[in-house]
């Protein structure tokens, strides 16, 4: 295996036939060996996308996969309501056999070329510590912080939410409290009533029904509507799901979906106290009613120009939604 050169790799578009090697050098890469909803999640995020299929690159060495680097399609608004088709920097793994050979920064930079190339507008993701230097050093820009928000449930569980300092659990704690939102957002009068009320300034999300319906649908993820009244959608709710993060349960709250303040934050304190979770956690952009400022702990921003120039920083107006998961 030493004597592999980089020139000895084939570096092209992802093929469906490339899944048979892919998937297992990405379980075993990524640690993903004994995730039963491993395969299903990822055909969920790169397949079933109302934004459309995930564009993804493989290098391979005699026909096997020894690398793998796709995007998310996603599609944003401007604040004039402009449609910025956009792609985020998401799965990513090379075969640790095949490290050192650049296939991580060949792979990205040849999907850049040829998304650009395809009109696609701008890659924007939230790197960790370890992988942003990479990034930066391919074109990506630190957009901004985004500020997070919290409402714990009382003194004691705020206690436990500073004291659970770890990642948080990618699958879901399980819930009866408010309506399975995946099943209920293929309600075309809920969805309805609902997005009356979504975003309508700052650089958002382009909330259709699809998107709605698809981005709660994933049955391990156990996402929940609140709604304010079970008979009137249009009266607002909440999209959360419970997760643990060390000894704490929180509510991440993804989509606030409401006329006013105090809607949301009625809501968000539902959540707590139906749910018994230590407290609430989203971003605090568009509407977040209810959460308190948590300085200098959000996931930082990054973008890259594509086909079209990023927003400027402040005019970014995310949920929680948006960034967590992917």
């Amino acid at each position: 295996m030493s004597t592999v050169q980089a020139q000895d790799l084939v570096i092209r578009a992802a093929e469906p036939g490339d899944d048979a090697t892919a998937l297992p050098m990405l379980r075993a890469s990524l640690g993903k060996v004994d995730d039963p909803h491993y395969e299903a999640f990822l055909h969920w995020k790169h397949r079933e996308n109302p934004f459309g299929v995930s564009p993804a690159w493989v290098a391979l060495h005699d026909g096997v996969v020894v690398g793998y680097r796709t995007f998310l399609r996603w599609e944003f608004l401007t604040g004039e309501g402009r449609l910025l088709r956009a792609v985020r920097a998401v799965d990513t793994a090379t075969d640790p056999a095949y490290r050192g050979l650049g296939i991580f920064r060949t792979l990205t930079l040849q999907g850049v070329a040829e998304m650009t190339l395809a009109g696609d507008g701008i890659v924007f993701n939230t790197p960790n510590d370890q992988s942003r230097p990479g990034y930066l050093k391919m074109g990506w820009s630190a957009a901004r912080q985004l500020p997070v928000g919290v409402m714990p449930r009382g003194p004691r569980s705020l206690v436990s939410m500073l004291s659970s300092r770890v990642p948080a659990a990618l699958w879901s704690e399980a819930t009866e409290v408010g309506d399975d939102a995946g099943k209920a957002l293929t309600d075309g009068d809920v969805v309805e009533g609902l997005l009356r009320h979504a975003p309508t300034s700052g650089v958002r999300t382009h909330r259709t029904p699809g998107y709605l319906a698809w981005r709660t649908s994933f049955g391990p993820l156990h996402y929940r509507l609140l709604l304010a009244d079970e008979e009137d959608p249009s009266r607002g709710g909440v999209v959360f799901r419970l997760r643990r993060r060390g000894d704490a349960v929180e509510a991440a709250i993804v989509e606030q979906l409401v006329p006013d303040v105090r809607t949301g934050a009625t809501l968000v304190r539902r959540v707590l106290g139906e749910t018994g979770a230590d407290y609430a956690i989203g971003l605090r952009t568009g509407r977040s009613a209810g959460l308190v400022p948590l300085p200098r702990q959000g996931p930082l921003l990054t973008t890259r120009p594509l086909a079209a120039s990023p927003p400027s920083p402040r005019d970014w107006a995310l949920t929680l939604g948006d960034v967590e998961l992917f």
